[in-house]
């Protein structure tokens, strides 16, 4: 009797050191990169970044955006490209896990989850319905920029949020609670007005009425109401990272 207890805890002891030990990948190469498209692509297994910096690697590894990253300068200006893979097939969630792993790794991340309010923009549905078209198609979602233009295929809320957000470097909030695939199609060229583009003149970044402009421009096209409100949102807030990973 004493003998079937002590080996029914031992295999609860074991089942929880595994359970507890943080998802990793199989295999990964970190290498120094430079600027250029941002790239990230995920696979059944496998999580590919190219032109990534480091902050938009932090970024990707907690689902958050780009405001929302707090931390020092060098955050902003290394680039990395980052090539992993898993010994299984894991969806998008837990491939977000194990970068988080390797970047306390390999990187030396550490990190703490903080509240800060900041301007941003909230996202509903217009009172007369939205104009996204619904994909019910399998395959993978995709975002497609122009000049003062964005097309989504497939493509959800969310990741229209990321988009706009890295755009504006202020947080976007989806409170429209769709949560298909869609696509459509925004123009904010007829909203870019001549006192816009003289406002924007030499300002590094989005323009002044950046905010007013795609609230514009997406209740009229695709009938989602863009509001801009000071809120609590949370902040991954970085305390220590090292510059350069551990070698592969």
């Amino acid at each position: 009797m004493r003998t079937t207890a002590a080996c029914l805890l031992l295999t609860a002891i074991a089942t929880f050191a595994q359970s507890a030990t943080p998802p990793a990948f199989e295999v990964a190469s970190i290498r120094a990169g430079q600027p250029g498209r941002e790239s990230i692509e995920t696979g059944p297994a496998s999580l590919t970044m190219r032109y990534c910096r480091l902050n938009s690697v932090i970024r990707w590894a907690y689902g958050v955006q780009d405001a929302q990253v707090s931390g020092p300068d060098s955050l902003g200006n290394t680039w990395f490209e980052i090539f992993a893979k898993s010994a299984n097939e894991a969806p998008v969630a837990q491939l977000r896990e194990m970068l988080r792993t390797l970047l306390a790794e390999r990187f030396k991340l550490t990190i703490h989850r903080d509240s800060k309010e900041m301007t941003a923009l909230i996202l509903t549905v217009s009172k007369g319905g939205h104009k996204l078209q619904p994909v019910d198609t399998e395959g993978s979602p995709s975002l497609e920029s122009g000049k003062l233009s964005l097309t989504g295929r497939g493509a959800t809320i969310v990741q229209m949020c990321d988009f706009i957000a890295k755009e504006l470097h202020d947080p976007v909030i989806d409170q429209t609670g769709l949560t298909g695939r869609y696509n459509y199609f925004l123009d904010i060229q007829p909203y870019f007005t001549e006192e816009s583009q003289k406002a924007a003149a030499g300002v590094n970044g989005p323009p002044p009425d950046a905010h007013a402009i795609i609230a514009a421009a997406m209740q009229k096209e695709l009938g989602i109401k863009v509001e801009s409100k000071k809120v609590p949102v949370e902040v991954i807030v970085v305390e220590h990272v090292e510059k350069t990973p551990i070698e592969n």
